[in-house]
C-alpha cells in the first residue's frame, strides 16, 4: 500500500486535514518532506542519493542490467531508481521494467513526480480538490481519504454499462483518475501536471528470414518470463490454451535452482470447452508437477460482492470463477509468484488493418490475398471476405474526420445500446469510437491499431486491475509475461504480413517460435476454449435467483441509468434457448448485475456483506481432480 498527499497550495503538508486521514500502518513509515507526505506499508522500500527521495512499491526486473547499462552501482531497487533519476531525470522512467507505482522527490529543488511502470500493471490513483492531490497505489486505499466518497463517473460508468471501454485515464469514480500506460505527474512549483514520458513509435520492420524472427520472438518472450519467476515457488494458470502454455513451457526451462514450477488448471470432465487433454500432454512433456481441480458453475455473485468489497470495482466477468479459484489454490500451496497467458490475443495477434494499407496503395491484389489468408482458425466464407475488405479495407481506409462525418449524419436514436437511458445513450454513441487509433500517431494504418491495442488495450475493460486485484486477494504476486514492453515493442517491428497464414492459424510467427518445445498437439491447436456455457449454466443455475433479486429489486441503483423495464424483461424472456446462443445475453446480465454491486456499495458500503447472506446467494466450490500430480 501506497497513499500520499501533496499540498497544491503551499506550504507542509502535513496541515492539511487530508493528511489526518492516511492510514497509518503500525509495521510501515511515513515519509514527510515539506510538501508531500507518504504513508506505506511493508510492500514499500525507501531508497535515498544526495536529497532525491524514491518510495517504491513493487519492484524491477532486470535491475542489474539497468545498473550496468548506466554505469551505476549494484543497490536495492528504490535506490538505484533515484541514482538514474539524479542522472537521467524523468527519461529514466522509460528505462526501468518491473511492476511498480513510484514517487520521487527531490529535496533541493523541491520537485518530484508520481508514475508507475511503462505499461502500467501497478498504477496511481488521484484526485484533487482542496488545494491538494491526494493519490493511492489502489482505489481501495484512496476511497478512505477523501473528504467522501465520489459517485460514479459519468462518462466511465455510461460506457462500461454500454458495454464498451473505459477511457484510458478515467476511473468509474467521478474526479478520480489514474494514470495509463507511459504517463506520470509532475510535482513541481505547487502545481501538479499529468503528461506522457513514453509513448510507442513506429521504427519502420524489421528485415530478416522468418526463422530468425521466430527465435527472436522466442527468446524476448524467455526473458521476459524468466524476469518474473519467484526464487522459490511459482505456479502459472494454465488453461491448455496456446498463450498460457507458452508462458508454463518457457517457465520450466527457466526456473531457478532450487525452486519450483508448478501449473494449475481446471478442467470440466464432458464439456466441449474441457481442455483436459491438452494440460495432461503439456505438462507431460514439460515434466512439471500440475495440479487440476474441477470447478461448479456457482458461486459468480458471492465472488463478484466479495470483489467489489475488496477492490473498490465491479468484477468484469462471470468466467473470473474459474481462474480466481484456480489462483486461489496455488497461493495455498505455497507458490509466491503466478503467471498468466493473458493479453496473449492481443500482444501475439494481428492487424487487420493491413488490408487498409494495401488498399490505399492501390494493390488491390495483395489486400485479397490477405482476406485468404485471415487467422480466423478456419478458411473464411466468402461473406466473411467481403465483410473483412469492407470493414477493416475500405472503412479501415477512409480518413477519420470522413469517418466522424458520416457517423454524425446518423440519428443517434437509432444508435447506441437500447437499455440506456435517452441521455446517456446520446452520450454513449459520441463517445464509441472505434476509430481513435487512426489519430495521435504516426506511421501505417496497422501499426496505428495494433500499438494501440497491444499497449492500451488490456486497460480498456480494466482486465489489469482485475488480474492485480484478484492475486492480491490470495496474497500473491500476478504476472503476465505476454504483457511487456520489450515483448510489445519486438512485435510492433515484425513484418506485419507474417501475421497472416496460408492455414489461417492465428500466431503462427509464435506457433513457429515454440517448435520443439510445446507438444505439437497444443501448438497447433485451431481452437480455443469458450467459457460461455460455463457462464450461462451458472447465471440461469445456481446463481439465478440471486441475479433475478438483484436487477428486480424495486429501489435497484442502476435505475439512474437503464431503462428497467426493459432491463427485466430481457432478464425473463429474452433468455437463448441454448448456452451456444448465450454470449450476448449472458455478457449483459452479468454486467448489470455486477455494476448493481458496486453501485449498492457505493450508497451502502455494508452492501457486499449483507449480500452474501441472502439465502439466493449460492457459494463456490472447487475441488482437487485425482488427475492432480500435485499432492493436496
Amino acid at each position: 500500500m501506497l497513499c500520499g498527499v501533496y499540498n497544491c497550495a503551499g506550504g507542509p503538508a502535513r496541515g492539511l486535514d487530508v493528511r489526518n486521514r492516511l492510514p497509518r500502518p503500525g509495521d510501515g513509515f511515513e515519509f514527510a518532506r515539506g510538501p508531500l507526505v507518504i504513508a506505506g506499508d511493508t510492500s514499500v522500500t525507501f531508497g535515498e542519493v544526495d536529497g532525491i527521495s524514491c518510495i517504491l512499491e513493487g519492484k524491477l526486473h532486470g535491475a542489474g542490467n539497468l545498473a550496468r547499462e548506466l554505469a551505476l552501482p549494484t543497490s536495492t531497487d528504490a535506490r538505484l531508481i533515484a541514482l538514474a533519476y539524479q542522472r537521467l531525470g524523468a527519461a529514466a522512467l522509460s528505462r526501468l521494467r518491473g511492476r511498480f507505482s513510484v514517487v520521487l522527490w527531490d529535496e533541493i529543488r523541491q520537485q518530484g513526480l508520481l508514475s508507475c511502470d511503462l505499461l502500467g500493471m501497478k498504477s496511481i490513483f488521484s484526485w484533487r480538490g482542496a488545494g491538494s492531490l491526494v493519490f493511492a497505489s489502489e482505489l481501495r486505499d484512496l476511497l478512505p481519504v477523501l473528504p467522501s466518497t465520489p459517485g460514479p463517473d459519468p462518462t466511465a460508468i455510461t460506457m462500461w454499462l454500454g458495454g464498451k471501454v473505459c477511457p484510458i485515464g478515467h476511473s468509474l469514480f467521478e474526479g478520480v483518475s489514474r494514470l495509463g500506460p507511459g504517463e506520470l505527474i509532475d510535482l513541481a512549483d505547487h502545481a501538479v501536471s499529468t503528461r506522457s514520458y513514453w509513448q510507442p513509435r513506429y521504427a519502420g520492420t524489421m528485415k530478416a528470414p522468418r526463422g530468425d524472427l521466430a527465435e527472436g520472438l522466442r527468446e524476448q518472450l524467455q526473458r521476459s518470463t524468466a524476469n518474473r519467476l519467484s526464487p522459490e515457488a511459482t505456479g502459472v494458470v494454465l488453461s491448455g490454451g496456446l498463450d498460457s502454455s507458452i508462458v508454463a513451457a518457457l517457465a520450466s526451462r527457466a526456473v531457478p535452482s532450487g525452486a519450483s514450477v508448478r501449473s494449475y488448471s481446471a478442467i470440466f470432465p464432458g464439456a466441449d470447452y474441457d481442455e483436459s487433454g491438452k494440460v495432461n500432454e503439456l505438462t507431460s512433456a514439460l515434466e512439471i508437477e500440475s495440479a487440476i481441480f474441477q470447478i461448479d458453475p456457482q458461486g459468480t455473485l458471492a465472488l463478484a460482492a466479495d470483489y467489489t468489497k475488496r477492490s473498490a470495482m465491479p468484477l468484469s466477468g462471470a468466467a473470473a470463477l474459474v481462474d480466481i479459484l484456480v489462483l486461489a489454490q496455488a497461493a495455498k500451496d505455497g507458490c509466491e509468484v503466478v503467471l498468466d497467458g493473458q493479453t496473449g490475443d492481443e500482444v501475439l495477434g494481428y492487424s487487420p488493418f493491413l488490408v487498409a494499407d494495401r488498399l490505399s496503395r492501390g494493390r488491390l491484389l495483395a489486400a485479397l490475398s490477405l482476406t485468404d489468408r485471415w487467422p480466423l482458425g478456419h478458411p473464411p466464407t466468402r461473406e466473411q471476405k467481403l465483410w473483412f475488405l469492407k470493414q477493416c479495407g475500405v472503412k479501415g481506409a477512409a480518413p477519420y474526420r470522413l469517418g466522424q462525418f458520416v457517423r454524425s449524419r446518423h440519428d443517434w436514436e437509432t444508435l447506441g445500446p437500447r437499455w440506456l437511458l435517452p441521455s446517456l445513450r446520446r452520450r454513449f454513441v459520441e463517445l464509441d469510437d472505434m476509430w481513435s487509433w487512426k489519430v495521435g500517431a504516426a506511421g501505417p494504418r496497422w501499426w496505428r491499431y495494433l500499438a494501440a491495442t497491444l499497449v492500451y488495450g488490456p486497460h480498456w475493460e480494466h482486465r489489469i486491475d482485475y488480474l492485480r486485484h484478484r492475486a492480491a486477494a490470495a496474497g500473491v504476486v500476478n504476472e503476465s509475461p505476454l504483457y511487456d514492453p520489450d515483448v510489445i515493442d519486438y512485435c510492433l517491428k515484425l513484418p506485419p504480413e507474417l501475421a497472416f497464414d496460408s492455414d489461417n492459424l492465428s500466431r503462427p510467427l509464435a506457433r513457429e517460435a515454440m517448435r520443439g518445445i510445446i507438444p505439437d498437439a497444443v501448438r497447433m491447436q485451431r481452437e480455443k476454449a469458450i467459457f460461455t456455457p460455463f457462464c450461462f449454466d451458472a447465471i440461469t443455475g445456481a446463481d439465478s435467483a440471486g441475479i433475478e433479486r438483484l436487477l428486480t429489486a424495486p429501489d435497484a441503483e442502476l435505475a439512474a441509468y437503464l431503462d428497467m423495464e426493459w432491463m427485466r424483461q430481457f432478464l425473463r424472456t429474452g433468455r437463448p434457448e441454448s448456452p451456444s446462443e448465450s454470449r450476448t445475453w449472458g455478457s449483459l446480465v452479468w454486467r448489470m448485475a455486477a455494476s448493481e454491486i458496486w453501485l449498492r456499495s457505493l450508497a451502502d458500503p455494508g452492501f457486499p456483506d449483507e449480500m452474501l447472506t441472502w439465502p439466493e446467494i449460492a457459494g463456490t466450490s472447487i475441488r482437487r481432480s485425482a488427475a492432480s500430480a500435485l499432492a493436496v
